[in-house]
């Protein structure tokens, strides 16, 4: 009981921190309460900023990801063009220390919170049992030219193929903390510089669409297919959220499953929906509610029309 008990105030903090560092850098976002056990969704928190971007966030107290979160996570990632983070106050998971697993990035408060105010504070990128900064490409192009170096003599100073430095002078990128202490001992730390949400969210899109399924193929998502006259590979099956699929097209539409009769009762459904309300709102989505029953979908347009739910089409297939 005690434990329990320390668990919920461990994620009531960990939930107070991430709401205040996304209120201070001036995010939109909304609390996701569904499934309504904790242990059995995967995306607490949906959130946007013009100068940002999206992200989508599960808080753990733990280092563990599990694969359904992860999934669930990366996929609506890449349907909602967001950054997919983790956020433990778990001491493994240290200051200014990103851990990529499973596809997704897990930090502490201490660090998102210097990814946006920390500006001095270099943050790295922990892959694969090392550790990784970003080349400054300008920093590393200017230093290198002030101070003589060709990138052949530099290369053999360093003992980093030429073609490697050709690379990080052209596109930048990530270097292991011993390579970086070789540029920086030569040519001071200005050619190097912190992992950003924006490295970590085009690290994510670079990885994470030529790596993931989009899920498995139901009979809803092929109606889906046809309803909306989309693709198969912009269909994204969500799992343990509120919205079971969400299809990214020209308007992107966050879709609820209500074909199952025994997945939902009417009040789930509702508890779903308003969840749904949410999370398409902070998405900038429309909200499609399908079912293959007559009398169902005029009760669910009848009960949403009465909580003044107008915003949310309910389509029969």
């Amino acid at each position: 009981m005690e434990s329990h008990t320390s668990s919920k105030e461990a994620f009531r903090k960990l939930h107070k921190g991430v709401s205040q560092i996304l209120e201070r850098v001036r995010y939109r976002y909304e609390v996701i309460n569904f499934p309504v056990k904790y242990r059995e969704r995967s995306i607490d928190i949906i959130a946007r900023s013009e100068e940002y971007g999206s992200l989508i966030i599960r808080l753990k107290t733990s280092t563990q990801v599990n694969r359904g979160e992860a999934q669930d996570l990366v996929k609506s990632s890449l349907a909602l063009d967001a950054l997919p983070l983790v956020v433990s106050d778990i001491s493994e998971v240290y200051d200014n220390v990103v851990i990529e697993r499973e596809g997704v990035y897990v930090v502490n408060l201490k660090t998102l919170q210097n990814m946006y105010l920390g500006r001095e504070e270099l943050v790295t990128l922990y892959r694969k049992g090392e550790l990784f900064v970003k080349v400054n490409r300008e920093g590393l192009v200017g230093r290198r030219t002030a101070l003589g170096y060709t990138l052949t003599s530099l290369s053999r100073l360093l003992n980093v193929s030429r073609k490697t430095l050709e690379l990080y002078e052209r596109r930048g990128g990530n270097v292991t903390i011993e390579t970086a202490e070789k540029l920086t001992k030569r040519l001071g730390e200005d050619v190097i510089q912190p992992i950003t949400l924006k490295d970590l969210h085009d690290d994510f899109v670079g990885k994470a669409a030529k790596e993931t399924s989009h899920g498995e193929v139901t009979a809803l998502k092929v109606d889906l297919k046809y309803l909306f006259n989309v693709e198969e590979g912009d269909i994204y099956l969500i799992r343990k959220s509120a919205p079971d699929y969400i299809i990214r097209d020209d308007e992107t539409l966050i879709t609820i499953d209500a074909t199952n009769p025994r997945r939902y009762g009417m009040k789930e459904m509702l508890i779903k929906t308003h969840e749904c309300v949410k999370f398409s709102n902070v998405a900038g989505a429309e909200l499609k509610i399908v079912t293959d029953d007559s009398n169902k979908a005029k009760a669910i347009a009848d009960e949403l029309s009465s909580l003044r739910r107008g915003n949310v089409e309910v389509i029969k297939v």
